[in-house]
């Protein structure tokens, strides 16, 4: 069976569940709440679709009393940004990756190595199971609440020079990277010149040639329309793309804990639905990317594994035990 046909498979089986589920009303609380979810994406980017889902539900369950309104492309600021929103409590929640962490604790970083999970099932069994419940443990210290873990696919290098097949074909070219350590470290170990930049700053700078190209899911490669200024897509799967919806720990003190339990079952919901998206995504974007006119071709991903390999030692010496943990229980979740 095809790629394509599984994924439509999994798509209809997971609008199903969605739409089979049952429709809980947390209706006791009269109290309104409007809040505030900031991303840095495009407005069809599935992070967006989440958002939007969340939204919905949550209007749903609330009678109409906690409305989400949604402000994408990093009109509130990037991540780092929202990130100190959520813990003054000027801005309710955050779509981000967990990298982005790592200036609270640098542990967070281990979890943006390269061919870190062997695929998709081990990604989720991951993120669902005991580790998603220990990050979302220490998040708490630093000022927010796990709202729901979103996979967003593998990422991939597109560039404007050459098709990348091995390691060696990235050498000497500057690839925008997120400004976390896990990422520039990435693509040092890979071979690349990395390029820390904001992601609302990206578009430009492919244009304008400061960066040769960048990395990236799918999903953001088309929404972003990086088509229309790069020309090779790589498939390097280089990092499973984990997206985290965190909720301002100062203002979810103030939710009546009706709202608190509709905001975490609705995002339970929202998530089914775009992993729904995702997957369909996946089956499809490859096909809409080359009719755009960006070259795809797969890689020697043996060889940029290789590579890569020592970045892992070098994290467990410099995270000690913490990440000893950590490896061990990722590992486990993949067997």
């Amino acid at each position: 069976m095809s790629m394509l046909k599984k994924s439509a498979i999994v798509l209809c089986l997971m609008v199903l569940m969605v739409s089979t589920m049952p429709m809980t009303v947390f209706a006791a609380p009269t109290q309104q709440f409007t809040l505030k979810l900031g991303s840095n994406t495009a407005p069809s980017h599935p992070e967006n679709q989440f958002a939007r889902k969340l939204a919905e539900l949550v209007s749903a369950k609330t009678n109409g009393n906690v409305t989400i309104k949604v402000y994408d492309s990093a009109t509130l600021g990037d991540h780092l940004e929202r990130q100190e929103g959520l813990r003054l409590g000027t801005i309710d929640m955050t779509l981000t990756s967990i990298g982005y962490l790592g200036g609270y604790n640098p542990i967070f970083n281990i979890f943006e190595m390269p061919y870190l999970f062997k695929d998709e099932k081990h990604q989720n069994k991951v993120y669902q199971g005991e580790v998603g419940q220990k990050i979302a443990k220490e998040v708490e210290n630093y000022g927010f609440v796990m709202i729901a873990f979103l996979e967003m696919g593998a990422r991939h290098i597109t560039n404007s020079v050459r098709p990348i097949v091995t390691p060696d074909d990235l050498k000497g070219l500057k690839i925008r990277v997120p400004e976390t350590k896990s990422s520039i470290d990435a693509l040092i170990a890979m071979g690349a010149t990395p390029t820390p930049m904001a992601f609302s700053e990206l578009y430009m700078g492919l244009q304008q040639k400061q960066v040769d190209g960048q990395e990236n899911p799918l999903s953001n490669i088309y929404a972003s329309k990086f088509y229309e200024v790069q020309k090779y897509l790589s498939l390097t799967g280089h990092q499973r793309f984990e997206q985290i919806c965190l909720f301002s720990k100062l203002n979810w003190k103030k939710l009546p804990k009706e709202y608190q339990d509709a905001i975490m079952q609705s995002a339970a919901e929202a998530n089914i639905f775009v992993q729904g998206v995702v997957a369909k995504e996946e089956g499809s974007l490859l096909g809409e990317l080359k009719n755009k006119g960006m070259l795809i071709n797969d890689v020697d991903q043996s060889a940029f594994i290789k590579k890569v390999l020592p970045l892992r030692e070098q994290y467990a010496k410099l995270y000690g035990d913490q990440a000893k943990v950590y490896f061990d229980m990722i590992d486990a979740a993949g067997k």
